[in-house]
């Protein structure tokens, strides 16, 4: 599936997710692709995701966070036989631009009961093998 700027593929055989931005987005696009990784993890009923924003180069906005916060990640409570897990896959200068300011979803690692962790990676077989655990 490739749309809102958004290419998104279901690999049963690891199993994940994995959704891969192609350009930079708006923050409409954004929900909106979030919302398609959604339909097409519940239809296969995988709560495992590699998000790969290295091809998005715009740091999230307070309005964004607050967003996923409040409404996006919350929808992945209990959602799936086993806690949500999204594995973030940015690029090293990102990485090291964000590294003096948490993001928003890493707050939900600390949360006991939210079934929802988080993790950012800037080598992608790390994040699959973290998302296989």
């Amino acid at each position: 599936m490739f749309d809102h700027g958004l290419e998104i593929v279901a690999r049963p055989d690891l199993p994940a997710i994995v959704a891969r931005w192609q350009r930079e987005i708006s923050a409409a696009e954004l929900q909106q692709g979030y919302q398609a990784i959604l339909a097409m993890a519940d239809e296969c009923q995988c709560g495992r995701w590699l998000l790969d924003l290295r091809r998005r180069n715009e740091l999230a906005t307070p309005e964004i966070d607050a967003w996923m916060q409040t409404f996006f990640l919350p929808q992945l409570r209990d959602r799936y036989a086993e806690p949500a897990r999204l594995a973030f896959l940015v690029s090293p200068l990102r990485a090291a631009q964000t590294a003096s300011a948490a993001p928003a979803p890493a707050a939900l690692d600390a949360a006991p009961g939210t079934h929802i962790l988080t993790a950012s990676f800037t080598d992608e077989a790390a994040a699959y093998r973290w998302l296989a655990r």
